[in-house]
């Protein structure tokens, strides 16, 4: 039940939503009420708040390994970094960090179905602590066994969909299972041509939740040019006012200002890195987010390390000095949509 002294809170929402397992998430000035079952998040602003202080972030992003079925040319991940994590470890770093305040662990990689033992730990985490769990996957691993072991005990499964990853039969098995899924979709030139088709035929299988991610990167071939925002635009206005709340449309927070005429729920000048939400790599070092060109982040051994390496540079608002970083000037693209020259962080 949600602890004091947010109690009285409650007093806000209508009577069905009362009776919900609701854990208080403190904000500057604002105070979230989050239900794990469900994924319902209740947002209260007002006098009554103006006083809280963020005490953690919301979310936190861990790689749990660096191992990968798979070869994408252009994935992110430190292919020299190691490991450290360990089943044992890992359950009590997310108990600590449960007792920390955060709300949410989105597990990544390298692909986390590799991880030993992973039905066991997700069972074990959703028994023995408050987090809601997340995981994102190439979804090649996953088998009807799986969905059926961990049925109830995550969040959601973020499938990422390549063009050689299967995700066709991926989807198959996830609808026909009734897992809880969504899918990461790179938005790069090549999908424009292509993308109301493609759209329409992930909506087929059973897609609802359409994740429509940005490209970070160096490669000039992967960004959108100008025009091409402008179409990307017109796809999303028309998706949504055909199908409206019969679909969720989320766009990476990297887009930044990118998509002017695209409307947002939530309208915010920042992305959150290093303050709403933190990534942790599988080798125990911690960045703003997982494309922070530091050369390996910031090392940690315990939750509390991590706590006041958050605590002291939460407002930094560091940007990842890479192309399509929402936090540089024109997220770091010139006029013609390709990477400029590195901004030093100092200038921003």
């Amino acid at each position: 039940m949600i602890p004091q002294p947010y109690t009285d809170f409650l007093s806000h929402l209508p009577p069905p939503l009362r009776d919900l397992n609701w854990q208080a998430h403190p904000l500057d000035g604002k105070l979230l009420l989050f239900e794990r079952d469900t994924g319902l998040n209740v947002l209260l602003e007002g006098e009554e708040t103006a006083h809280l202080s963020r005490l953690a972030p919301r979310t936190l992003l861990i790689a749990i390994t660096n191992a990968c079925n798979m070869t994408c040319s252009f994935c992110y991940r430190d292919l020299e970094s190691r490991s450290l994590w360990r089943y044992d470890t890992l359950l009590q770093f997310c108990r600590e960090i449960d007792e920390w305040g955060v709300l949410e662990v989105a597990f990544g990689g390298g692909e986390p179905m590799l991880f030993p033992n992973w039905a066991e730990f997700i069972n074990e985490l959703h028994a023995t602590t408050r987090l809601c769990l997340n995981f994102t996957t190439n979804g090649t691993l996953l088998t009807e066994d799986f969905l059926q072991a961990v049925a109830g005990k995550y969040g959601q499964i973020r499938v990422s969909i390549y063009e050689d990853n299967h995700w066709a039969d991926t989807l198959q098995l996830l609808t026909r299972c009734q897992a809880r899924f969504g899918i990461n979709w790179l938005i790069t030139p090549a999908e424009l041509p292509i993308l109301e088709t493609k759209f329409l035929q992930l909506l087929s299988m059973g897609v609802r939740d359409f994740l429509l991610l940005s490209y970070k990167g160096d490669d000039p071939a992967l960004h959108l040019r100008p025009e091409q925002y402008a179409q990307f635009s017109a796809f999303l206005n028309k998706i949504h006012s055909q199908l409206g709340s019969l679909v969720t449309l989320k766009l990476d927070v990297c887009w930044g200002d990118a998509l002017p005429d695209v409307p947002r729920l939530f309208g915010t000048g920042d992305c959150g890195a290093g303050d709403d939400f933190l990534s942790v790599t599988s080798d125990k070092h911690v960045k703003a987010c997982s494309f922070q060109l530091t050369p390996t982040g910031i090392p940690f051994e315990t939750v509390s390390d991590l706590r006041a390496i958050w605590e002291q540079r939460r407002s930094m608002r560091q940007a990842a000095i890479i192309g399509g970083c929402a936090r540089l000037p024109q997220r770091g693209l010139n006029e013609g949509g390709l990477p400029s020259a590195y901004i030093p962080l100092a200038a921003i």
